[in-house]
């Protein structure tokens, strides 16, 4: 391949991948580690090249919005000392694990919840955190965890699967969710996750500048345009994604099995 297209594709997929990410939460890696695959990399070097750039969806997010004094403290607490290390645990995990286990126990857990956040008409829509309770966020520190050995393994969904637990356990509303994901899981567990991952395997660098510049613009554009749309049409599009992704899960894993 020419390396004006190549790196051409790397900057659009980049880019096309965060903007979606950036507007509805998470799912940047449904887009762009598929791309990276596609175009040579093996699995476990295109994950590590993958969580090196979507460092940078956090950054072009933040750049837009860079406001932190409206972070929920105990949440932003729970998932840096219990959701880190999750992740660079799930990060030595990913050796291990079969493609297929991960795609299809993800692919259900994630059409599951799309179900789930359509039969509540007020999913996403209000705030309740002051409504938190002791036990609620030890439940919500479990679910924290989980997904952040999911983050760690499996870079697809980490971000949506955490939007579902802000707003289930947390009680937050889908957008302030989005605004802690961007920083919490797409900027500092991505960042835990490619130096775990840069210490177990490689990272193609070749491809990391192009990939980077669309990741940060592509979440610096996504965040600018979430203030144009209301809480109903972000649900919307967060389920959207999530049940496209659901979907593309169970036909990977069913790709690799031999179906």
């Amino acid at each position: 391949m020419n390396q004006v297209i190549e790196q051409l594709l790397l900057f659009l997929g980049g880019f096309v991948a965060n903007v979606l990410a950036s507007l509805s939460g998470g799912g940047a890696g449904f887009v762009q580690l598929p791309l990276l695959i596609f175009m040579g990399l093996p699995f476990s070097l295109a994950l590590g090249t993958h969580k090196v750039a979507v460092v940078a969806l956090g950054l072009g997010s933040l750049a837009k919005n860079h406001q932190v004094n409206n972070l929920n403290g105990k949440a932003v607490l729970i998932f840096l000392l219990l959701g880190c290390p999750a992740v660079v645990l799930g990060s030595v995990f990913v050796v291990e694990l079969k493609d297929w286990i991960a795609e299809f126990s993800l692919g259900l857990i994630t059409i599951a919840s799309v179900i789930y956040s359509a039969t509540k008409k007020q999913f996403g829509l209000e705030n309740r955190e002051n409504t938190l309770t002791r036990r609620d966020y030890v439940r919500a520190a479990i679910f924290t965890v989980l997904v952040g050995i999911l983050s760690g393994s499996f870079s697809s969904g980490a971000g949506l699967m955490a939007i579902m637990v802000m707003v289930m356990c947390y009680r937050m509303d889908i957008k302030k969710a989005i605004h802690h994901s961007m920083i919490l899981v797409a900027f500092i567990w991505n960042l835990t996750g490619a130096i775990a991952m840069g210490t177990m395997s490689s990272i193609h660098w070749n491809w990391v500048p192009m990939l980077v510049a669309g990741a940060f613009i592509g979440g610096f554009t996504g965040t600018y345009l979430i203030k144009y749309f209301d809480a109903v049409k972000i649900k919307r599009l967060f389920q959207l994604i999530m049940l496209s992704s659901g979907i593309l899960l169970l036909y990977k894993a069913m790709v690799h099995c031999g179906f």
